[in-house]
Protein backbone atom coordinates (compact mmCIF):
# COMPACT_ATOMS: atom_id res chain seq x y z
CA UNK A 1 0.00 0.00 0.00
CA UNK A 2 1.72 3.13 -0.72
CA UNK A 3 1.51 6.46 0.95
CA UNK A 4 -0.57 8.16 -1.71
CA UNK A 5 -3.16 5.14 -1.24
CA UNK A 6 -3.06 5.29 2.44
CA UNK A 7 -3.75 9.57 1.84
CA UNK A 8 -6.05 9.60 -0.67
CA UNK A 9 -8.30 6.83 1.35
CA UNK A 10 -7.78 8.46 4.76
CA UNK A 11 -9.20 11.82 3.03
CA UNK A 12 -12.37 9.58 1.77
CA UNK A 13 -12.81 8.27 5.65
CA UNK A 14 -12.49 11.82 7.12
CA UNK A 15 -14.91 13.02 4.69
CA UNK A 16 -17.31 9.91 5.28
CA UNK A 17 -16.78 10.16 8.89
CA UNK A 18 -17.90 13.84 9.41
CA UNK A 19 -20.97 12.94 7.16
CA UNK A 20 -22.00 10.51 9.15
CA UNK A 21 -20.99 11.93 12.37
CA UNK A 22 -23.08 15.17 12.06
CA UNK A 23 -25.91 14.53 9.62
CA UNK A 24 -26.11 10.29 9.99
CA UNK A 25 -26.20 10.18 13.93
CA UNK A 26 -28.09 10.44 17.00
CA UNK A 27 -27.03 12.96 19.20
CA UNK A 28 -28.87 13.44 22.86
CA UNK A 29 -30.10 10.14 23.39
CA UNK A 30 -32.44 9.85 25.68
CA UNK A 31 -32.07 14.01 26.18
CA UNK A 32 -28.70 13.16 27.80
CA UNK A 33 -25.92 15.73 26.01
CA UNK A 34 -23.05 13.04 26.65
CA UNK A 35 -24.63 10.27 24.32
CA UNK A 36 -24.46 9.96 20.73
CA UNK A 37 -25.00 7.22 18.30
CA UNK A 38 -22.81 7.63 15.25
CA UNK A 39 -21.60 4.92 12.17
CA UNK A 40 -18.81 6.96 12.28
CA UNK A 41 -16.58 5.15 14.60
CA UNK A 42 -17.14 2.11 12.26
CA UNK A 43 -15.23 4.18 9.82
CA UNK A 44 -12.30 5.28 12.56
CA UNK A 45 -11.91 1.42 13.69
CA UNK A 46 -11.57 0.19 9.76
CA UNK A 47 -8.94 2.81 9.21
CA UNK A 48 -6.93 1.69 12.14
CA UNK A 49 -7.37 -1.68 10.78
CA UNK A 50 -6.64 -1.04 7.41
CA UNK A 51 -4.15 1.92 7.29
CA UNK A 52 -2.75 1.24 10.30
CA UNK A 53 -2.40 3.47 13.39
CA UNK A 54 -0.88 6.63 12.38
CA UNK A 55 -3.31 7.10 9.47
CA UNK A 56 -6.40 5.13 11.82
CA UNK A 57 -5.21 8.55 14.08
CA UNK A 58 -5.34 11.39 11.53
CA UNK A 59 -8.82 10.09 10.65
CA UNK A 60 -10.09 10.04 13.97
CA UNK A 61 -9.13 13.34 14.81
CA UNK A 62 -9.60 15.32 11.96
CA UNK A 63 -13.44 13.93 11.80
CA UNK A 64 -13.23 15.57 15.29
CA UNK A 65 -11.88 18.28 14.87
CA UNK A 66 -13.35 19.39 11.00
CA UNK A 67 -16.48 18.27 12.37
CA UNK A 68 -16.95 20.24 15.19
CA UNK A 69 -15.33 23.41 13.51
CA UNK A 70 -17.44 22.90 10.15
CA UNK A 71 -20.50 21.78 11.77
CA UNK A 72 -20.85 23.02 15.57
CA UNK A 73 -23.31 20.86 17.57
CA UNK A 74 -23.15 22.98 20.64
CA UNK A 75 -20.27 24.81 22.60
CA UNK A 76 -16.80 25.75 20.94
CA UNK A 77 -14.16 23.33 19.98
CA UNK A 78 -12.30 21.89 22.67
CA UNK A 79 -9.16 19.22 22.19
CA UNK A 80 -9.76 17.50 25.68
CA UNK A 81 -13.41 15.90 23.64
CA UNK A 82 -10.67 14.92 20.83
CA UNK A 83 -8.71 13.07 22.89
CA UNK A 84 -10.66 10.07 23.05
CA UNK A 85 -11.41 9.97 19.14
CA UNK A 86 -7.52 9.67 18.81
CA UNK A 87 -7.19 7.02 21.04
CA UNK A 88 -9.88 5.08 19.33
CA UNK A 89 -7.95 5.40 15.65
CA UNK A 90 -4.32 4.78 17.20
CA UNK A 91 -5.34 2.10 19.88
CA UNK A 92 -7.78 -1.16 18.13
CA UNK A 93 -4.44 -1.99 15.29
CA UNK A 94 -1.99 -2.68 18.18
CA UNK A 95 -4.81 -4.50 20.17
CA UNK A 96 -5.28 -6.98 17.45
CA UNK A 97 -1.70 -7.38 16.81
CA UNK A 98 -1.36 -8.21 20.60
CA UNK A 99 -4.28 -10.40 20.47
CA UNK A 100 -2.93 -12.19 17.35
CA UNK A 101 0.32 -12.35 19.16
CA UNK A 102 -0.65 -14.24 22.33
CA UNK A 103 -3.23 -16.04 20.14
CA UNK A 104 -6.39 -15.69 21.89
CA UNK A 105 -8.49 -16.44 18.65
CA UNK A 106 -7.79 -20.45 20.29
CA UNK A 107 -9.30 -19.36 22.75
CA UNK A 108 -11.90 -16.66 21.97
CA UNK A 109 -15.39 -18.39 22.68
CA UNK A 110 -14.65 -18.36 26.47
CA UNK A 111 -12.90 -15.37 26.39
CA UNK A 112 -15.95 -13.78 24.71
CA UNK A 113 -18.02 -15.71 27.13
CA UNK A 114 -16.46 -14.39 30.31
CA UNK A 115 -16.33 -10.54 28.37
CA UNK A 116 -19.91 -10.54 27.82
CA UNK A 117 -20.85 -11.71 31.13
CA UNK A 118 -18.76 -9.12 32.76
CA UNK A 119 -20.27 -6.97 30.76
CA UNK A 120 -24.40 -8.24 31.51
CA UNK A 121 -23.01 -8.27 35.69
CA UNK A 122 -22.21 -4.83 35.24
CA UNK A 123 -25.26 -3.69 33.59
CA UNK A 124 -27.20 -5.62 36.24
CA UNK A 125 -25.48 -3.83 39.21
CA UNK A 126 -25.14 -0.71 37.58
CA UNK A 127 -29.39 -0.86 37.07
CA UNK A 128 -29.98 -2.00 40.45
CA UNK A 129 -28.08 0.00 42.50
CA UNK A 130 -29.87 3.43 40.87
CA UNK A 131 -33.35 4.48 41.35
CA UNK A 132 -32.65 8.05 40.13
CA UNK A 133 -30.00 9.88 38.90
CA UNK A 134 -28.78 13.35 37.25
CA UNK A 135 -25.85 13.99 35.30
CA UNK A 136 -24.78 16.70 37.71
CA UNK A 137 -25.03 16.87 42.17
CA UNK A 138 -27.10 20.19 40.90
CA UNK A 139 -28.91 19.43 38.06
CA UNK A 140 -32.66 19.91 38.28
CA UNK A 141 -33.35 17.14 35.75
CA UNK A 142 -33.80 13.82 37.32
CA UNK A 143 -33.92 10.74 35.50
CA UNK A 144 -35.17 7.04 37.23
CA UNK A 145 -35.24 3.79 36.78
CA UNK A 146 -38.71 2.32 37.32
CA UNK A 147 -38.90 -1.34 38.96
CA UNK A 148 -40.20 -2.67 35.39
CA UNK A 149 -36.98 -0.98 33.54
CA UNK A 150 -34.91 -2.27 36.54
CA UNK A 151 -35.89 -6.01 35.25
CA UNK A 152 -36.30 -5.53 31.92
CA UNK A 153 -33.04 -3.72 30.73
CA UNK A 154 -31.02 -6.24 32.50
CA UNK A 155 -33.22 -9.25 30.44
CA UNK A 156 -32.78 -7.02 27.13
CA UNK A 157 -28.98 -7.53 27.53
CA UNK A 158 -28.83 -11.09 28.15
CA UNK A 159 -30.86 -11.87 25.63
CA UNK A 160 -28.91 -9.50 23.08
CA UNK A 161 -25.25 -11.12 24.63
CA UNK A 162 -26.37 -14.75 24.38
CA UNK A 163 -27.55 -13.50 20.53
CA UNK A 164 -24.56 -11.48 20.11
CA UNK A 165 -22.74 -15.03 21.57
CA UNK A 166 -24.53 -17.05 18.56
CA UNK A 167 -23.77 -14.61 15.79
CA UNK A 168 -20.43 -14.74 16.25
CA UNK A 169 -19.43 -18.43 16.65
CA UNK A 170 -21.56 -19.11 13.71
CA UNK A 171 -20.32 -16.67 11.43
CA UNK A 172 -16.83 -18.14 12.19
CA UNK A 173 -17.45 -21.35 11.17
CA UNK A 174 -19.63 -20.14 7.98
CA UNK A 175 -16.63 -18.13 7.02
CA UNK A 176 -13.52 -20.57 8.01
CA UNK A 177 -12.46 -21.31 4.25
CA UNK A 178 -13.44 -17.92 2.91
CA UNK A 179 -10.58 -15.46 1.90
CA UNK A 180 -11.79 -13.13 4.69
CA UNK A 181 -10.78 -15.90 7.68
CA UNK A 182 -7.30 -15.98 5.79
CA UNK A 183 -6.28 -12.91 6.41
CA UNK A 184 -8.83 -11.62 9.88
CA UNK A 185 -10.02 -12.99 12.42
CA UNK A 186 -13.30 -12.04 13.11
CA UNK A 187 -12.51 -13.23 16.99
CA UNK A 188 -9.95 -10.54 16.96
CA UNK A 189 -11.65 -7.67 15.46
CA UNK A 190 -14.80 -8.11 17.92
CA UNK A 191 -12.27 -8.07 21.17
CA UNK A 192 -10.09 -4.99 19.68
CA UNK A 193 -13.52 -3.08 19.48
CA UNK A 194 -14.84 -4.06 22.46
CA UNK A 195 -11.74 -3.35 24.95
CA UNK A 196 -11.49 0.13 23.16
CA UNK A 197 -14.68 0.97 24.03
CA UNK A 198 -14.72 -0.24 27.41
CA UNK A 199 -11.13 0.35 28.88
CA UNK A 200 -9.81 3.27 26.75
CA UNK A 201 -12.81 5.40 24.91
CA UNK A 202 -15.24 5.49 27.45
CA UNK A 203 -13.37 5.45 30.78
CA UNK A 204 -11.04 8.46 29.18
CA UNK A 205 -14.06 10.50 28.04
CA UNK A 206 -15.72 9.94 30.75
CA UNK A 207 -13.18 11.71 32.84
CA UNK A 208 -12.97 14.46 30.50
CA UNK A 209 -16.20 15.27 31.01
CA UNK A 210 -15.93 14.87 34.53
CA UNK A 211 -13.34 17.30 34.86
CA UNK A 212 -15.16 19.90 32.30
CA UNK A 213 -18.68 19.72 33.53
CA UNK A 214 -18.14 18.22 37.07
CA UNK A 215 -20.48 15.18 35.88
CA UNK A 216 -20.85 12.21 37.94
CA UNK A 217 -18.09 9.53 36.72
CA UNK A 218 -20.20 6.55 37.13
CA UNK A 219 -23.17 8.27 35.53
CA UNK A 220 -21.13 9.36 32.78
CA UNK A 221 -19.20 5.57 32.36
CA UNK A 222 -22.72 3.70 33.13
CA UNK A 223 -24.68 5.44 30.55
CA UNK A 224 -22.18 5.54 28.12
CA UNK A 225 -21.79 1.94 28.22
CA UNK A 226 -24.94 0.86 27.91
CA UNK A 227 -25.44 2.42 24.73
CA UNK A 228 -21.95 1.32 23.39
CA UNK A 229 -22.45 -2.48 24.60
CA UNK A 230 -25.57 -2.29 21.32
CA UNK A 231 -23.41 -0.32 18.96
CA UNK A 232 -20.36 -1.68 19.07
CA UNK A 233 -21.83 -4.91 17.78
CA UNK A 234 -22.81 -3.28 14.80
CA UNK A 235 -19.37 -1.85 14.37
CA UNK A 236 -17.96 -5.23 14.00
CA UNK A 237 -20.48 -6.32 11.88
CA UNK A 238 -19.92 -3.19 9.33
CA UNK A 239 -15.91 -3.39 9.61
CA UNK A 240 -15.31 -7.00 9.02
CA UNK A 241 -18.23 -6.32 6.00
CA UNK A 242 -15.46 -3.76 5.10
CA UNK A 243 -12.63 -5.80 5.29
CA UNK A 244 -13.75 -8.46 3.32
CA UNK A 245 -14.81 -6.44 0.38
CA UNK A 246 -11.23 -4.36 0.99
CA UNK A 247 -9.52 -7.62 -0.34
CA UNK A 248 -11.52 -7.68 -3.63
CA UNK A 249 -8.90 -4.55 -3.91
CA UNK A 250 -6.25 -6.72 -4.16
CA UNK A 251 -4.12 -4.48 -2.16
CA UNK A 252 -3.09 -5.24 1.19
CA UNK A 253 -4.22 -4.09 4.56
CA UNK A 254 -1.90 -2.62 7.56
CA UNK A 255 -3.08 -5.74 9.51
CA UNK A 256 -2.23 -8.42 6.40
CA UNK A 257 2.03 -9.49 6.80
CA UNK A 258 4.17 -8.68 3.57
CA UNK A 259 4.56 -12.25 3.25
CA UNK A 260 1.44 -12.55 1.99
CA UNK A 261 -0.18 -12.35 -1.26
CA UNK A 262 -3.93 -11.16 -1.97
CA UNK A 263 -5.24 -12.78 -5.14
CA UNK A 264 -7.29 -10.50 -6.78
CA UNK A 265 -10.64 -12.75 -8.18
Amino acid sequence: MTTLYKIAFSALFIALGIILSRFFSIPYLFGLPFLKISFSMSVIFFASFYLGPVYGTIVSFAVDLFGALLFPQGGAYDFLYSIPAIIQGFVPYFLYKFFATIKVDKKYPIVLGITLLLMDVFVLVFVLTHDTFSMTQNSSTIYEFTPTLKVVIPVVFTIISIVFYIAIIFLKKKLKDKKFNNYYSLYLISLSIFITYFVFKIPISSLIFVYRLEYSFEIIYGTRALTAFLTSFIHIALVSLALSLSLKVGVKGALIKNSEIIENK
